[in-house]
C-alpha cells in the first residue's frame, strides 16, 4: 500500500470513529492530513464521515486547488485546515467536529481553561474559544490564526471544535480528550463549578512535549 493509499484509509477510519461516537451528524465535520510539503488530503463536502471511502478523499495544494479529477467537492472548511498547516509546520493532521458537550461550550463561549483535570492539562492544556466566523469563509481562518501557535485544541464560537496532531490518529484522540473534559466540566456546573488545582499544582502539570 502506498503512502497516499495509507493516509486515505486512515482518514476514512477516523472519520467513521467520529460518526460512531456522535461527534458529527449528517455530513458535518472534516478531516485533513499533510501528505508532503504543500500537498494535503481533505475530506469532501456532502458526505457522512461514517460513509467515507478512499476515492472520496481529495488531494489539494496550499491554494486549495484539487490536484486530481474527482466526482466530489472539497470541504467548505478547506481554508481553516490550510491555515492550521501554515501556522503549524510541526503538525500533520487536523480534525474538525461538533461533539455535543464541546460545542455547547463553544456556543456559550466558555473556554476550557479552569485547571480541574490533570490528565487534560498534560494532554492539551487550556482550550480557548476563537471568535465567531461564518462557516466556509475566510472569517474562520482569521479567527483561529492568533491561537494556533500555542494550542492543539480550539473551540469555534457557535460552531464546534478543532484539534491538531502529528497524524490523524493523534488529532482524533485529542478530540476525544476535549469532548470528555467538556462533559466533565458541564457535569461540574450543578455542583458549584468544582475546585480547581492551585496555580502551583497546575504548573506541575504542564502539557507534555508536543507530539504534534
Amino acid at each position: 500500500m502506498s503512502l497516499l493509499e495509507k493516509k486515505k484509509e486512515e482518514i476514512c477510519r477516523f472519520g467513521r470513529k467520529l460518526w460512531e461516537r456522535s461527534y458529527v451528524a449528517s455530513n458535518d465535520g472534516n478531516l485533513s492530513v499533510r501528505l508532503e510539503e504543500d500537498i494535503y488530503l481533505i475530506t469532501p463536502t456532502g458526505v457522512s464521515k461514517g460513509e467515507l471511502t478512499p476515492e472520496m478523499i481529495l488531494c489539494v495544494n496550499g491554494g486549495g486547488e484539487t490536484l486530481a479529477p474527482s466526482d466530489y467537492r472539497l470541504s467548505s472548511e478547506w481554508r481553516m485546515h490550510l491555515e492550521c498547516y501554515r501556522q503549524r509546520p510541526d503538525i500533520g493532521a487536523v480534525v474538525h467536529a461538533h461533539p455535543v458537550a464541546a460545542t455547547a461550550l463553544a456556543c456559550a463561549r466558555r473556554p476550557l481553561e479552569a485547571p480541574f483535570l490533570g490528565e487534560f492539562l498534560m494532554a492539551l492544556g487550556e482550550v480557548p474559544v476563537a471568535p465567531y466566523g461564518r462557516t466556509g469563509t475566510e472569517e474562520i481562518p482569521k479567527a483561529i490564526a492568533p491561537l494556533l501557535a500555542a494550542h492543539d485544541g480550539i473551540l469555534l464560537a457557535n460552531h464546534g471544535a478543532l484539534t491538531l496532531g502529528a497524524d490523524v490518529e493523534t488529532a482524533y484522540y485529542k478530540m476525544e480528550s476535549l469532548e470528555h473534559a467538556a462533559r466533565i466540566f458541564l457535569a461540574l456546573l450543578p455542583l458549584g463549578g468544582g475546585v480547581p488545582l492551585s496555580p502551583r499544582e497546575a504548573a506541575a502539570l504542564k502539557p507534555r512535549k508536543k507530539d504534534s
